[in-house]
C-alpha cells in the first residue's frame, strides 16, 4: 500500500509499531549527540569590562557548570573600520578551526552554555550560535542590537520590558526572556555596615547619557556640585566612567571637582572650605574594584543614567540617591516612580539647599539629610539572590526545551 500521493510506502500494521520504536530511538540517538557533542560548561564572552564580568560571571556560577572566560577579539571603533572589518568577514576565510570574533576558541569545541553581558560581545555570541545551529543555550544580559529571536535567553530589567513595550505589546511578551526589576548586579549578599568617624558619599557619574530620558548636562553637574557642598563633614569620592559621553570628563573637573576643592560660595550666600575629594576615573588603570568603592560607603550618590551602580547600590542594601531624578523624562521617568514608590531609592535634594525651606517644614518624621523633600518610608532590601535563582531557573529550562 502506498499513501494517497504514491510517494511514500505504509508500512504494514504488523510493523507499525516497529516503526514507531525505530522513529524514538532515533530520536533519543539525536538528542544524546546534540548533548554529547557540546562541552559541559559555560562560556562568558568578556569584553574586558570588570563592572560586565561580574554580572555575567554570576549567572555563569548559578548555572553550575565549569566556567571559562573568553575574551572577544576587538572590533575597530571607527565606521570605516568596522566596514572594512565586514568585508574581511564576508570574503576572508576564518582560521581553520577557529572562531573569528572568540579568542582562543574552537569551532570543534564548544559549550552548552554561553553568555554575554554587552554589545561588544555580541558578534562572539551570534557566532557560536550559527557554529552550533542554535545548539548552544545563548544568553544576553539586556537588550541586543539583533533580532531578539536569535538569542536563546535574554534577561531583562523592568526598564528593558518598558522599552519593548513602548514598540508594541507583541515585543512585550517573549517566550525567550526573563525578566528582574533592576538590572543583574552580580552580588547577592548585602554588603556589611560600616562605623565611620566621617560619613563616606560616593558620587557614581555613568555615561551621561540615558536613551530612556536622560543626558547629564552642565547644569546638573553645578546643581550636584551645590548639593554636595550642604552635606555635612564627609570624605567625598567622585567614580567616572570609563567612557563618558562626550566632554563630561572635562565639565566634572572644572565645573565638580575643582569647585569643591576650592573655598567657595553657594547660591544660598553661604561660604564652604574646601571639601575632601577623592576621584576614581575607570578610564586610568589600577583603579579599585567597584563593588569595593560601593560596599565601603555609608551613603551612595549616582547620577539618573547611571543605573548599573542604582543595581549594585540595592544589592549591597547602600542608601542611594539619585542625582537629576527631577530632569528624568519619559520611560525613565516612569522606572525611576517604581523604584521611588518601592523605596529602593531617593531623590537627592540634601537639606539646605537652595529650596528645601520650602518643603523641610512638612517633614514629620527624621528627616533624611540626603533627601529633604519629603517624608521616607523605611529602605526596603532588594533580594538579589531571588533574582538570581529564578534567571538560572528559566535558562536552564530553555536549554531543555530547545534540545528535546
Amino acid at each position: 500500500m502506498s499513501t494517497a500521493f504514491g510517494l511514500l510506502p505504509r508500512l504494514p500494521a504488523c510493523t507499525r509499531g516497529v516503526q514507531r520504536c525505530y522513529i524514538t530511538s532515533a530520536t533519543k540517538h539525536l538528542q544524546t549527540e546534540r548533548h554529547s557533542s557540546l562541552l559541559p560548561e559555560t562560556w562568558i564572552l568578556s569584553d574586558s569590562n570588570p563592572n560586565i564580568d561580574i554580572r555575567t560571571a554570576k549567572v555563569a556560577d548559578a548555572l553550575g557548570l565549569p566556567v571559562a572566560i573568553k575574551r572577544i577579539v576587538a572590533q575597530p571603533k571607527s565606521p570605516l573600520g568596522r566596514s572594512f572589518a565586514g568585508l574581511r568577514s564576508l570574503f576572508g576565510a576564518s582560521p581553520a578551526g577557529r572562531l573569528r570574533y572568540v579568542e582562543d576558541a574552537s569551532t570543534q569545541r564548544l559549550p552548552r552554555f554561553v553568555i554575554a553581558g554587552s554589545n561588544r560581545a555580541l558578534p562572539g555570541l551570534l557566532e557560536v550560535i550559527k557554529q552550533t545551529g542554535g545548539r548552544s543555550m545563548s544568553v544576553f544580559l539586556g537588550l541586543p542590537r539583533t533580532k531578539l529571536a536569535q538569542i536563546g535567553a535574554l534577561v531583562l530589567s523592568r526598564l528593558d520590558q518598558m522599552r519593548l513595550r513602548s514598540l508594541g505589546p507583541a515585543r512585550a511578551n517573549l517566550d525567550n526572556a526573563v525578566s528582574t526589576l533592576l538590572p543583574l548586579s552580580g552580588l547577592s549578599t548585602a554588603a556589611a555596615p560600616i562605623s565611620t568617624l566621617k560619613p563616606v558619599v560616593a558620587v557614581c557619574i555613568g555615561t551621561g547619557f540615558e536613551a530612556a530620558g536622560f543626558q547629564l548636562l552642565s547644569s546638573d553637574v553645578d546643581r550636584l556640585a551645590e548639593g554636595l557642598l550642604q552635606l555635612p563633614p564627609s570624605h567625598i569620592r567622585i567614580v567616572l566612567d570609563a567612557e563618558p559621553y562626550r566632554g563630561l570628563r572635562s565639565t566634572i573637573a572644572s565645573r565638580l571637582i575643582r569647585r569643591l576643592r576650592e573655598r567657595s560660595v553657594d547660591t544660598n550666600g553661604a561660604e564652604h572650605p574646601p571639601m575632601e575629594i577623592e576621584v576614581i576615573d575607570y578610564a586610568q588603570a589600577g583603579q579599585p574594584p567597584l563593588t569595593g568603592v560601593l560596599a565601603s560607603a555609608t551613603h551612595i550618590i549616582a547620577t539618573a543614567d547611571n543605573i548599573p551602580t542604582v543595581s549594585m547600590a540595592a544589592s549591597l542594601q547602600r542608601p542611594v540617591y539619585i542625582a537629576g531624578m527631577e530632569r528624568t523624562a519619559d520611560l525613565l521617568r516612569e522606572y525611576y516612580y517604581v523604584l521611588d514608590t518601592k523605596n529602593l531609592v531617593r531623590r537627592f535634594y540634601p537639606l539646605g539647599s537652595r529650596y528645601s525651606y520650602m518643603v523641610a517644614p512638612e517633614i514629620n518624621g527624621t528627616v533624611d539629610e540626603l533627601s529633604a523633600i519629603r517624608d521616607h518610608e523605611p529602605w526596603s532590601h532588594y533580594d538579589t539572590q531571588r533574582d538570581l535563582d529564578t534567571v538560572a531557573a528559566f535558562i536552564k529550562d530553555r536549554y531543555v526545551e530547545l534540545n528535546s
